[in-house]
């Protein structure tokens, strides 16, 4: 299995929101940034090899993973570039006693609103792929590429989990209850 996480398990919960933020980009993000692109190109070939005969799946679950690519694409760019930081400073702040600088937006809430609206509708697109691909069953005739790409497509599915899960669930909470003891 190629996933992000690897194979050691650490407790999150117990972790610095910092160590969570460096954990984030470097596991998932890094991870997303070499297998979208892998996955895409496979798509492209099993659509290419298989079309004929599974165009409409495959055209489909190319259209979806597509649109989730580019929204993954840029929820990664904003993540990394806005609100990371923007919860950097509120941990910096709290940890020395100081209220943070403000930042636009007002509220980590607001950006965190974002992304929680990006994870759902990526869920949802997962869901889809799921359901287009019949719970990702082959066909008879899938070539090992095909094979692949359905494997591939699973632990993507399984690695997204885990990663809006970290920050659903720990970074986020974390993070606005730092901004609420500010």
């Amino acid at each position: 299995m190629r996933l992000a996480s690897g194979g050691t398990t650490r407790d999150w919960q117990t972790a610095s929101l910092n160590e969570l933020i460096d954990h984030i980009p470097t596991k998932h993000h890094a991870w997303l940034k070499t297998e979208l692109p892998r996955l895409s190109r496979m798509l492209h070939k099993v659509t290419d090899a298989h079309g004929a005969k599974h165009g409409d799946t495959l055209r489909a679950l190319a259209g979806t993973f597509q649109a989730l690519q580019q929204e993954l694409d840029a929820h990664m760019m904003k993540e990394e570039v806005v609100l990371f930081p923007i919860i950097r400073s509120l941990e910096a702040a709290s940890q020395a006693g100081v209220q943070p600088a403000p930042f636009h937006g007002g509220s980590v809430a607001n950006p965190i609103r974002v992304m929680e609206h990006e994870h759902d509708s990526a869920g949802r697109a997962l869901a889809e792929m799921r359901a287009t691909t019949a719970n990702y069953t082959l066909p008879a005739d899938a070539c090992n590429t095909y094979r692949a790409l359905y494997d591939g497509l699973q632990e993507l599915e399984a690695d997204l989990h885990q990663h809006i899960h970290l920050e659903n669930n720990i970074l986020f909470p974390g993070a606005a209850a730092l901004e609420a003891g500010i």
